[in-house]
């Protein structure tokens, strides 16, 4: 078998005219090694660059996360906080509500229990708990800072979240029902007839008495006031006038439903300035002090009557 010949490059390097050239002889085995070994050591300072840029990009995102971690135990350690105080002003609410609900005739700091959303709240105390704090050490401690609590899971802040949105709609729906009461005790406040329907003095009263004109005991049903002629007579709270008639016993009546089963009635008056069926207001002028029907001078006979039942009507004069 013939060998095949082996071929050379010649490289001559001209320095100058005068000068001797310079001849290198390269055999095309060494220009295939070397070209193999340029690829090969180009090769790995590839991978060496790669893997150089891929830790460098691994350590950035490492820091990148390090400062994300540090941040959110940060956010989670505030939110720690801020629950801690959104609880304890949650506890203030609850004493205060209890309180309100005592002074509107709920005497039991339990009796709104079945007006909120659900049954007992985790993390927060109870209601028999809560009324016996004082709302001063409440204070106390929704103005200091809490000290900065341990950073706790996600899920863990999650919960405690959802309990105080729990808490804090049952406060609300509390707090509506209590809203109702008031508006409702608003309306009975300005329903109960509780100021001087005329100015002047106290004759006869409310009671058993002898009578003006039999001269035997009878049983008064109102409160007789006496005054000057023509005086007003005002409306002692809010309500809807009945009657407006002349009447044998009582002469110009007036009767006035308050609701609530409360009615007022208005006897020997001169005449009338509202009419039947009028919504008339606390302190309106409903009619003038008169001697008409079975009366001995110019006075106010009134009345305050409960479901029919005559009351004494000083009982709920307070102005």
């Amino acid at each position: 078998m013939i060998k095949k010949k082996e071929k050379n490059y010649s490289i001559i390097i001209v320095t100058g005219a005068t000068s001797t050239n310079k001849e290198f002889v390269i055999s095309s085995k060494l220009i295939k090694n070397s070209l193999i070994a340029i690829s090969v050591l180009l090769v790995i300072f590839a991978f060496i660059i790669y893997d150089y840029l891929s830790i460098s990009y691994d350590k950035e995102k490492m820091k990148r996360l390090e400062k994300d971690n540090v941040k959110k135990e940060k956010t989670i350690a505030e939110l720690n906080t801020n629950i801690k105080e959104i609880e304890s002003k949650l506890r203030v609410m609850e004493t205060y509500k209890d309180r309100i609900a005592v002074a509107m005739g709920l005497t039991s700091p339990n009796a709104l229990t079945e007006v909120g959303t659900g049954g007992p709240i985790t993390n927060f105390s109870s209601d028999m708990e809560l009324s016996g704090q004082k709302v001063l050490d409440s204070n106390s401690n929704v103005n200091s800072t809490p000290a900065l609590p341990k950073p706790s899971s996600t899920e863990s802040i999650i919960k405690k979240t959802y309990d105080i949105r729990q808490s804090a709609a049952q406060i609300v729906n509390t707090l509506k029902f209590v809203e109702s009461v008031m508006e409702d005790q608003k309306v009975r406040l300005a329903s109960c007839p509780s100021v001087w329907p005329t100015k002047g003095y106290l004759t006869s009263a409310f009671g058993e008495r002898i009578h003006p004109f039999t001269g035997r005991e009878s049983f008064h049903n109102g409160q007789d006031i006496a005054t000057q002629y023509g005086n007003k007579v005002i409306a002692p709270a809010d309500g809807t006038v009945l009657v407006a008639e002349y009447q044998d016993y009582y002469g110009y009546l007036l009767v006035i439903d308050h609701g609530f089963g409360y009615t007022t009635r208005y006897g020997h008056l001169a005449s009338f300035a509202v009419k039947e069926g009028q919504r008339v207001k606390r302190f309106q002028t409903i009619g003038y002090v008169g001697n008409t029907g079975r009366s001995s001078a110019p006075h106010l006979h009134y009345e305050v009557r409960y479901f029919g039942k005559p009351m004494p009507p000083m009982n709920f004069i307070i102005d």
